[in-house]
């Protein structure tokens, strides 16, 4: 469970720094704040860490171990879709990607499969969720 703590840590260091590198110059609404601190992180790891995973995993059987964990084609590509999922949008009858929003989310949502496949618990992922979309409306 130490192994969880410290890469959660540098998980949240991450997020900190993105925070000032990309700051959010709006005031953020009470329930903007509110919204950010818990629904993400109960909406998209169940589904991305859990579910998703999970058939992944079961549907491509192939494991290697590295970091303390056993890794599977289901990791990669639940981290591909969370990140792809993220980088479209659709505005003004237009679709766009925008490849440093998928990087800025796939790459970290490794770390969040680490800490699931560690720890065997979303509970970890869901709070880690919560505080990198939410931490730069408090810095």
């Amino acid at each position: 469970m130490n192994s969880c703590i410290s890469v959660a840590l540098a998980y949240c260091a991450f997020f900190f720094v993105m925070a000032f590198v990309f700051p959010d110059h709006e005031r953020a609404s009470t329930e903007a704040m509110g919204f950010q601190l818990s629904l993400p992180g109960l909406e998209e790891e169940p589904f991305y860490r859990g579910v998703l995973l999970l058939a992944l995993d079961r549907a491509y059987a192939g494991r290697i171990k590295a970091l303390g964990v056993e890794w599977g084609w289901g990791a990669v590509l639940s981290c591909a879709l969370f990140g792809l999922a993220h980088a479209f949008s659709y505005h003004h009858g237009h679709f766009g990607f925008d490849p440093l929003t998928m990087a800025l989310t796939a790459l970290p949502s490794f770390i969040a499969v680490w800490v699931r496949l560690r720890s065997g618990s979303v509970l970890i992922p869901v709070l880690l969720h919560n505080f990198g979309n939410s931490i730069s409306m408090f810095v």
